[in-house]
């Protein structure tokens, strides 16, 4: 989405850090109860993305057979910002990066899933300068290397941007992202029952006068978890790296169209003193924990990673990234091996944004 270092601001939407924004000052005593990972649990951070210039948004996905694929957003020495993707079997050893997309308009926020069928499914939004407005494209994949061309779901003046995509029980996919058909930014969906190759028109998930961005949904034996950021009403699109009106919520649904009224699973935070965002959900091997991460300030300033158990209230919170500079935007999925998790991130610990990452365990 554009850098996220130093200040947490994007050169275009992206992110560039979390200090010094907005007249943030350092956060005071923790609020929260931590609960960090030991440093034996964390395995050293290992930096995925090769180029000179700044590397952003992971996706993640574990396959059926084990193999772990990686898509980022990378821009060029020329501003171009193009989708790659590496693949691993162990987390540690990953395959050379395959370019995905190859357009002169920026890809950004690109989102993975695996179908039944094993078909790999990928969104993004392509940010479109000269006519000053986003859209969302969607492509698949047998092997992860080679893609089909990519489509538009959306084609409007406007922005329709950050999207995620699962598929659920009965084999519908689904996309959703942040949209501001509306007036002011809400949460749409489209469906697709015969593997991507077409889909249903946009259906508005939530209606409130907040900012809703950054949805991320799992489908768990039937109950659909979906988590996203949620501003101020009125609140910039540009400014949502800086604002701490933010705050994560959640909500559950059984048909993935009506939604339980929203709850925070980000901790209390009077007078709006943390930047809370980016959140991604994830379970366990066995699908019998439910776990939420986000980006947050409140152990740092340029901010980190942390996470709980969505089931737990109140959750102890741990923190899985502990460096100096910014950490942020994670995706993480179990390995298979008990209680074992591997997880991509960005994080400009050598200067520049890049994505990196680690194993660790719970």
């Amino acid at each position: 989405m554009g850098r996220l270092h130093r200040c947490f601001v994007p050169p275009l939407l992206g992110l560039v850090g979390l200090a010094g924004c907005a007249s943030l000052t350092p956060p005071p005593r923790q609020i929260f109860d931590t609960s960090p990972i030991a440093a034996a649990d964390l395995s050293t951070p290992l930096r995925l993305s090769e180029g000179a210039e700044d590397d952003e948004d992971p996706a993640l996905v574990r396959a059926d057979d084990g193999t772990f694929h990686v898509v980022w957003a990378a821009k060029d020495a020329g501003g171009q910002v193009d989708l790659f993707v590496r693949s691993s079997r162990d987390g540690r050893s990953w395959s050379a990066p395959v370019r995905i997309t190859d357009h002169p308009d920026a890809d950004y926020y690109p989102a993975l899933t695996q179908a039944r069928d094993g078909t790999l499914h990928l969104t993004w939004f392509r940010l479109h300068p000269k006519a000053g407005r986003m859209d969302i494209w969607y492509a698949h994949s047998r092997d992860g290397r080679r893609w089909s061309r990519p489509i538009a779901i959306t084609e409007r003046d406007g922005i329709d941007w950050a999207p995620a995509i699962y598929e659920d029980r009965e084999r519908v996919l689904w996309i959703l992202w942040s949209s501001d058909r509306t007036g002011n930014r809400e949460l749409f969906a489209v469906r697709s029952g015969d593997g991507g190759r077409s889909w249903s028109r946009a259906q508005q998930l939530t209606n409130s006068p907040e900012e809703d961005d950054f949805p991320h949904v799992l489908d768990v034996r039937g109950e659909r978890v979906l988590v996203w950021t949620r501003f101020r009403a009125g609140s910039p699109l540009r400014s949502f790296h800086r604002d701490a009106s933010s705050e994560v919520v959640r909500a559950t649904s059984r048909d993935g169209l009506h939604w339980s009224e929203p709850a925070p699973c980000t901790p209390a935070d009077p007078g709006n003193r943390y930047v809370e965002m980016l959140p991604f959900a994830f379970t366990d091997s066995a699908q019998d924990r439910v776990y939420v991460s986000w980006t947050s300030n409140r152990s740092h300033k340029s901010g980190d990673i942390l996470m709980h158990e969505l089931a737990l209230a109140p959750a102890p919170i741990r923190q899985l990234t502990t460096s100096e500079r910014s950490d942020y935007d994670a995706k993480i999925v179990p390995t298979g091996r008990p209680d074992e998790y591997l997880m991509v991130w960005v994080s400009t610990r050598d200067g520049k944004a890049d994505i990196f990452v680690r194993l660790f365990r719970l």
